[in-house]
């Protein structure tokens, strides 16, 4: 299944395949690709960074940043939400391209954080997919 596919099922179709770097559902949970090797731990808690201001700055002539963007403060006003963990071909790849998905468990998003400018969001529980539908 690629990762198009996968978005349709979890309810949350990507805008667009080419840029879009996650969706939202009808009950507005927000459902995010997240990369795997762009996970920290602080104490206890593992994180996933979902903003590159680093590489995007302001983003404006970016779509699927600023898509990115407007996910976040959906997620800051109180949306739930999945992220799709993602393994890159190439860490160090620009644009990174996805080697593989994990099509059976979502990771629940809990506290928005900035740490160091960037946007992360806490990874609270492992959750099946079909738990998630």
């Amino acid at each position: 299944m690629s990762l198009t596919q996968f978005f349709k099922k979890l309810g949350s179709p990507l805008k667009n395949p080419r840029w879009s770097w996650g969706g939202v559902r009808d009950d507005g949970t927000v459902i995010l690709r997240v990369w795997q090797d762009r996970k920290i731990k602080r104490g206890t808690t593992h994180y996933m960074q979902l903003s590159h201001l680093e590489k995007y700055g302001g983003g404006q002539d970016n779509l699927g940043y600023m898509e990115r963007l407007s996910h976040i403060k959906l997620i800051e006003d109180g949306a739930k939400c999945y992220m799709v963990m993602c393994l890159a071909k190439d860490t160090e790849g620009s644009p990174r391209e996805i080697l593989s998905f994990n099509e059976r468990n979502l990771f629940r998003g809990g506290r928005l954080e900035k740490i160091d400018s960037e946007w992360f969001i806490e990874v609270s529980a492992s959750v099946a997919v079909d738990a998630a539908l």
